[in-house]
């Protein structure tokens, strides 16, 4: 196969501008770049899958969590209102016992007791002494403890035992 002169010039000139391309491509010149990452493998993508779902699982105990204690606020503030003087009897000294008393504790373990007027002033100075309780002297303390003595008496004694029961 024969070229024509035209034609041998034309190759001529791509192979010199190829040539001059290739010279003046020197490395170092180049912009860098970063080597491709290699594809992940089939471990590496089991992994994060499984670090994706334990993701997901923790923020979705999390909101379980704060949902169950959000409800179980809106449920104690339900079924335990907060207490009032109206939870013990009325009578003169109702207030100051419960301002003094439910200070500590609440007023079931006052409604819950009954006992008679020395074991109440007994059970002051073993509160002062044992629990800490402020002392509680003169008439502040004889308003409280007739209060006591007038609405929370020592109960009945329990009937017999059903001897069926036994």
């Amino acid at each position: 196969m024969s070229l024509l002169p035209l034609e041998k010039a034309a190759l001529g000139a791509i192979c010199a501008l190829g040539l001059l391309v290739l010279a003046t491509d020197i490395p170092s010149r180049r912009a860098p770049h970063a080597p491709a990452a290699p594809p992940p493998t089939p471990m590496a993508l089991a992994t994060a899958a499984a670090e994706a779902r334990a993701a997901a699982g923790r923020e979705e105990a999390a909101r379980a969590t704060a949902a169950a204690r959000a409800e179980e606020a809106r449920l104690a503030a339900v079924q335990n209102p907060p207490e009032t003087a109206e939870a013990l009897p009325p009578g003169h000294g109702r207030e100051e016992v419960f301002a003094r008393c439910t200070a500590c504790h609440s007023t079931a373990i006052i409604r819950r007791s009954g006992l008679q007027p020395a074991a109440w002033d007994e059970l002051m100075d073993w509160m002062t002494e044992k629990h800490g309780m402020p002392p509680l002297e003169g008439p502040d303390r004889a308003l409280v403890v007739d209060y006591l003595a007038r609405s929370f008496p020592p109960r009945r004694a329990p009937r017999a035992a059903n001897p069926f029961l036994n």
